[in-house]
């Protein structure tokens, strides 16, 4: 099942750093460095670099995203993973949206 996890924000710096509106409960483990994401537009997948927080919000730097033209070209595109349907949170008060009916 493939859920939106993220939006790729503004650029931040000059170095290809983005921001990123997280959409998941999860932010350290989907944007963990290494993590493939899925996105639509001119590329199909995104490699996460590196990662931190900064004022509350989560700064993420892509593979072969090298300075602000690059990180603009990434502006609005929606973040996708792939999850499996019966995966269910650690919590068993808590549930993922996708679930629901």
């Amino acid at each position: 099942m493939r859920v939106v996890v993220g939006r790729i924000g503004r650029p931040h710096g000059i170095l290809g750093e983005v921001t990123v509106e997280t959409r998941t409960d999860e932010p350290d483990e989907r944007f963990a460095p290494g993590a493939v994401l899925s996105v639509d537009g001119p590329v199909t997948q995104l490699v996460v670099e590196r990662t931190h927080w900064h004022s509350g919000r989560l700064l993420v730097t892509f593979h072969g995203t090298h300075d602000r033209n690059d990180a603009e070209a990434l502006r609005g595109l929606l973040l996708h993973v792939e999850r499996d349907p019966a995966e269910t949170p650690d919590d068993p008060e808590e549930y993922y949206d996708s679930s629901l009916e």
